[in-house]
């Protein structure tokens, strides 16, 4: 891995981390404004410009995943507090019980709701995919994932701060296309590599 400082990686994988970063923040505020003492008008405002730096941020992610897709396996000397892992084993413990379980709870509710209820089948079933799509992605995230295996995946992970996970199951394209250029990527560099070095005995050996 190469190791460069934060500010010589790519700057809209730096805006995507501070536009995120941001709209989790203007989230936040909106929530604990009196908004339903605001007119309709200023309403409607409010949160069109909560939902525009939302949107920027995911677009901003999404492009960095597709653009940059293997950024996760620069390692930098400074400031890129989002790069670093976790590395509690308890922590991770906690999390691999946590999560797959309560995502399978919430899988087991919307199926039931999916065959027990009355009208707008089509939301349910959508809100019932979502769930078993983010339990799977979980259950991976949980036991199989790894940082250098899967670099897309790590990339997206830094570029949306970790809070881009709960949209998993929108963008699974996104990843998809990330993780196959990042396999051309990087296959061209290690054919590049190989060539050179090829090229650099093959001299030697004159």
């Amino acid at each position: 891995m190469n190791e460069i400082t934060y500010n010589k990686l790519p700057q809209s994988y730096r805006w995507s981390q501070s536009i995120m970063l941001a709209s989790v923040g203007v989230l936040f505020f909106a929530r604990h404004l009196p908004i339903q003492r605001l007119g309709p008008a200023l309403q409607i405002v409010t949160w069109t410009i909560v939902a525009g730096i939302a949107g920027l941020s995911v677009s901003m992610s999404c492009y960095v995943v597709i653009r940059y897709p293997y950024i996760s396996l620069v390692s930098t000397s400074d400031e890129d507090t989002f790069s670093k892992q976790f590395v509690s084993k308890r922590l991770m413990f906690v999390a691999k019980l946590i999560l797959p379980t309560g995502l399978f709870g919430f899988c087991v509710l919307t199926t039931t709701a999916f065959f027990n209820g009355d009208g707008f089948q089509i939301v349910r079933a959508a809100v019932m995919a979502y769930f078993y799509i983010q339990f799977v992605f979980t259950l991976f995230l949980c036991f199989w994932y790894d940082p250098v295996t899967h670099p897309t995946v790590a990339t997206f992970i830094r570029a949306t701060l970790g809070i881009g996970l709960i949209l998993v199951p929108l963008l699974l394209p996104v990843l998809f296309i990330g993780s196959i250029r990042c396999k051309h990527l990087l296959d061209a560099a290690t054919q590049a590599t190989s060539e050179h070095v090829a090229e650099q005995a093959e001299k030697f050996n004159q």
